[in-house]
């Protein structure tokens, strides 16, 4: 990255030098990469990348902060550079949550209030300290009238989200509890050391809102998979260690599943 720098046409280097002059050389570097890196972003040119940090602004923001949310998101587009967000809707009468999206690095939002310039009613809570770098609005939609080629991409990264989601809904509407919680954990264990990363330092209670669950009935179901020797369970550690029997759970719940529909067809 330092050797690029001194190969870049002039133009390009006015705008690197204009974002590394409020940010610093080596924070610059970083975002630049980590901008570079992500699928939404690597196939950009480097000034139009370098102008996209110049109009760049970042934000950090503690744990448990709440500072993006539907307003905001009006007025800025968040490019998630460390940390863990939770994007989650919640019932106003019984307090009752779920988590439609756990964010991360590389990740952006609000895809939709970009693109269709409305209100989205959702609520979003940092999980831990959390860097973005925020641009304004209508800055973010010049910068990609300017730069088609970021639509393509946007584009992709939006239908994966919407995959997400049509996959949760389904889950959460057909699936059994222990099926639910089976998948979280598959879908988030490092097959090397059969670990659970990324959500292993959640609390019961964020856990439960990523299956629809309540974090009563999820004590319950990790309680059981322990029972049957499918996990070891602590704070802030999660080892499957018997994965075959967890997958069980999945293939049990189709089973039955496929059994009851074939009984109601017969009806």
């Amino acid at each position: 990255m330092f050797n690029l720098i001194f190969t870049l046409p002039k133009k390009t280097k006015k705008h690197f030098n204009t974002f590394s002059m409020n940010t610093g050389l080596n924070k610059s570097r970083y975002y630049y990469d980590t901008l570079r890196s992500s699928d939404l972003f690597k196939n950009i040119s480097h000034e139009s990348l370098y102008k996209l940090l110049e109009i760049s602004t970042t934000e950090y923001l503690p744990k448990h902060s709440c500072k993006i949310n539907e307003d905001s998101t009006l007025y800025k587009f968040y490019i998630i550079i460390s940390g863990k967000v939770k994007i989650y809707n919640v019932d106003s009468h019984n307090n009752r949550q779920i988590t439609l999206f756990l964010l991360k690095d590389k990740d952006v939002f609000d895809t939709i209030a970009l693109l269709d310039g409305y209100n989205h009613h959702i609520y979003c809570e940092t999980l831990e300290p959390t860097e973005v770098l925020s641009i304004p609005i209508f800055k973010m939609r010049k910068w990609m009238k300017e730069n088609p080629e970021i639509n393509t991409a946007l584009l992709r990264y939006f239908v994966k989200k919407m995959r997400q989601l049509e996959t949760y809904a389904v889950d959460v509407t057909l699936e059994s509890i222990s099926t639910r919680l089976a998948k979280l954990l598959i879908k988030h264990m490092n097959t090397s050391s059969n670990k659970i990363e990324f959500i292993n330092d959640l609390s019961h209670d964020e856990l439960a809102g990523l299956i629809g669950t309540t974090r009563a009935v999820l004590n319950r179901h990790i309680q059981r998979f322990k029972a049957k020797g499918i996990l070891k369970f602590s704070r802030k550690y999660i080892e499957i260690t018997n994965l075959q029997r967890l997958k069980n759970q999945i293939n049990d719940h189709t089973l039955a599943f496929d059994q009851t529909q074939k009984m109601e067809s017969k009806k």
